[in-house]
């Protein structure tokens, strides 16, 4: 069985429509990454595997607080991958729970956060030439990149595991 985290970041425009009608928030996320506008591009949206990462939250959270609770020890990693349950839209949900946004305000909290808590900065690939991360998000070490390219944008993004 197989539990896949997705997001996708968006702008201000679109994070008020999903808001007003969170049936979107699927169409952004499943029709290949891009709403019907084509306004996504490849590195726009982020996934992985939700089952590893949780394993190696909860190898992580073992190994420094003896615990695998990771939700309580990283909240910042929660609240990226919509474990704390604090964003969700109610009424929408995928296979494996309810979405989640966040604004960009909380992005920016939140891409904060996961830089103190150390989860996957400094391992993207990155361009040397203009610093631009190559292709799309994928995979645990990408997350914190994901999150702060967000920031940098000022964009908002919607999530949910499938």
């Amino acid at each position: 069985m197989s539990m896949w985290l997705n997001l996708a970041k968006i702008d201000v425009e679109a994070l008020e429509s999903v808001r007003t009608d969170p049936a979107l928030i699927g169409a952004i996320l499943f029709d290949g990454g891009r709403p019907s506008a084509g306004s996504l591009r490849e590195n726009d949206v982020f996934g992985d595997d939700y089952r590893t990462l949780a394993a190696v939250a909860e190898g992580r959270a073992e190994a420094e607080h003896q615990t695998t609770r990771w939700g309580r020890c990283y909240p910042w990693l929660a609240a990226a991958t919509g474990e704390d349950g604090e964003n969700d839209v109610e009424g929408c949900e995928f296979g494996y729970g309810p979405v989640f946004v966040l604004d960009p305000g909380q992005v920016a909290v939140v891409a904060k956060g996961l830089m103190g808590e150390g989860w996957g900065f400094g391992v993207a690939r990155r361009d040397a030439a203009d610093g631009v991360h190559e292709g799309g998000y994928e995979g645990f070490e990408d997350l914190g990149p994901f999150y702060a390219a967000a920031a940098r944008e000022g964009r908002a993004v919607v999530g949910g595991v499938s």
